[in-house]
């Protein structure tokens, strides 16, 4: 059985956020998990809040949110917050290396 991926694009910023949301919601309604983040040019803590939203939506599925490919916008905020590609808080270890 293959997986889906479906690919985020554009800007995940407050500006743009609304356009955003509602193309996540229909994918996650879907029951799409893994999401190839490589397209997403900016990202502030709107964006990673929709991000989160995602996540908890999808876990109530059963599911665990995958992100691959995260721009370096992505990678950049999640870093900033501790966490990793799938929105998991990084250890301590894990950040010092």
């Amino acid at each position: 059985m293959s997986t889906q991926t479906a690919c985020l694009a554009g800007e995940w910023t407050i500006h743009a956020i609304a356009q955003q949301r509602e193309a996540v919601l229909v994918l996650v309604n879907e029951g799409l998990h893994v999401f190839d983040a490589s397209g997403i040019t900016d990202l502030d803590t709107a964006g990673l809040q929709l991000l989160l939203a995602a996540q908890r939506s999808l876990a109530q599925q059963g599911r665990e949110l995958e992100l691959q490919q995260p721009s370096s916008s992505v990678r950049d905020v999640l870093q900033s917050y501790g966490l990793d590609a799938n929105l998991l808080p990084l250890m301590a270890e894990e950040r010092a290396s």
